[in-house]
C-alpha cells in the first residue's frame, strides 16, 4: 500500500482509508498490519462554540500483539476543511484572507462579529509567519502568478493559492487534501 492519507474530504473517503488500515504502514515505525481506529477527534463548532464537532479521526499503532508489535503511538487523520488548532473551518479562513486582501485586517475582522479583533490579528500573524512553507508547497504544484511588486506578500500567496487550485471552492481545503499537509 502507499503512504497513509493524512486528510480526507468526507465520510466516504474516511471509510476507504479505514478499510485499508491493515495494509498501510504506521507513519512512525513503518510496521504494516498494526493500525487500528482509535476514536474521533473533536473540537469546538465554528457556529456554536458550546457544541462539539468531529475534526478528524485518531489512529493507534497497536503494540499489544505478540507477533506484530507496533510502536504504540497515536496520530490523527484530519478532515480537510478543518484547520489545526483553530475552531474556524478552512472556508471561514479563506473568506477572511480574501477580505484582508481587499482591505485591512481590522476591516476584515469587523465582518465576523463572533470573534474579537485580537483573534483575527493572531490569525493574520499566524498566516504571515506561515507563508514561506505555504509558498514552497505551492511552488511544487504550479508557478506563482505574475503580480505587480507593489502587492503585499500575503496578496501574492493568496493569488498563488487561487492559481494552484482554480476549480476549488476553498483553495485551503484543496491545499490540505492535495498536498497532505496543514495550511497554517
Amino acid at each position: 500500500m502507499g503512504q497513509l492519507q493524512r486528510f480526507y474530504r468526507h465520510e466516504h473517503e474516511w471509510h476507504t482509508i479505514a478499510q485499508q488500515l491493515k495494509l498501510t504502514p504506521c507513519p512512525h515505525c513503518q510496521k504494516v498490519g498494526t493500525l487500528n481506529r482509535h476514536g474521533k477527534l473533536y473540537g469546538c463548532d465554528e457556529c456554536h462554540p458550546s457544541n462539539k464537532t468531529v475534526r478528524g479521526r485518531r489512529l493507534f499503532c497497536s503494540n499489544r500483539n505478540k507477533h506484530r508489535r507496533g510502536c504504540g503511538r497515536t496520530f490523527s487523520v484530519w478532515q480537510a476543511d478543518k484547520i489545526h488548532r483553530l475552531s474556524l473551518t478552512a472556508g471561514a479562513l479563506w473568506q477572511f484572507l480574501l477580505r484582508v486582501a481587499a482591505g485591512t485586517v481590522i476591516a476584515a475582522s469587523h465582518a465576523d462579529s463572533r470573534r474579537s479583533d485580537r483573534t483575527w490579528q493572531r490569525l493574520w500573524k499566524r498566516f504571515n509567519l506561515g507563508q514561506s512553507p505555504i509558498r514552497i508547497a505551492l511552488d511544487k504544484r504550479c508557478q506563482p502568478p505574475q503580480l505587480p511588486t507593489s502587492h503585499r506578500p500575503a496578496d501574492q500567496t493568496i493569488a498563488h493559492l487561487q492559481a494552484a487550485f482554480p476549480q476549488a471552492n476553498c483553495p485551503i481545503t484543496a491545499f490540505q487534501h492535495t498536498l497532505q499537509t496543514f495550511f497554517v
